[in-house]
């Protein structure tokens, strides 16, 4: 025996065509967020393949070069710049491959001037749990070779003859060292020149002290 259900109402003409308003109105919300979806992916997309290939692009062109401000100056661009100091310990690395010893990361360069920080390491320490004397005077040699190569042309040379160092403190934690150096007349030929670097530790206290002691070579006065 069959049984009859009842039926559903009809909707009148304006509620259908509410209905069916609502229904594009979604659909095309819908539409709409899916192509912005898609816009934005391929944005993110393009923006991380061109920084990919700018990075490759710079690593290649720049891992001869030897003049280190002149690099730092042409990392800085939209977006490689946040990947400047990574970027530049690899290139650094390339021209010396011992400062790979330590984990070094330039801050700020300028022209008789730069900054970095090493960040402590158990490959760096020594038995009394603390930064190796070597590493420290890598990470000054480092440093104070920046500051003052910044100053030279691109002929000339300078090759470190001396290095002396006065150790203040147990260095541990995160380090920074800083060279400020201000050039003299320089003059074609030979001449010995002396740069400072005062390595501090996160208390801002004194580690270390280097006295570095080089001979520069002028081809151009």
């Amino acid at each position: 025996m069959a049984i009859d259900l009842p039926s559903t109402p009809e909707l009148s003409p304006l509620a259908a065509a509410a209905y069916e308003q609502a229904q594009a109105t979604a659909r095309l919300v819908r539409v709409a967020l899916q192509l912005e979806w898609t816009i934005f992916t391929r944005f993110i997309v393009g923006v991380i393949v061109v920084t990919l290939l700018t990075v490759i692009y710079l690593l290649l062109t720049l891992r001869n070069a030897r003049q280190p401000l002149v690099i730092w100056e042409r990392l800085n661009k939209p977006i490689v710049k946040l990947f400047r100091p990574w970027i530049f310990a690899r290139l650094l690395a390339n021209a010396d491959p011992y400062a790979q010893s330590i984990d070094l990361r330039v801050a700020t360069f300028s022209k008789g001037f730069c900054t970095g920080f090493m960040r402590d390491h158990k490959r760096n320490r020594n038995p009394f749990r603390s930064i190796h004397a070597t590493a420290l005077a890598t990470f000054a040699e480092t440093i104070g070779g920046l500051a003052l190569m910044s100053t030279l042309g691109k002929k000339d040379r300078a090759i470190l003859t001396s290095l002396k160092m006065e150790y203040k403190k147990k260095a541990r934690g995160l380090l920074t060292a800083s060279s400020d150096f201000t050039p003299p007349t320089y003059a074609a030929g030979k001449q010995d020149i002396e740069t400072m670097v005062v390595i501090k530790d996160r208390m801002l206290d004194t580690v270390a002290i280097a006295h570095l002691g080089w001979s520069v070579d002028t081809k151009e006065a």
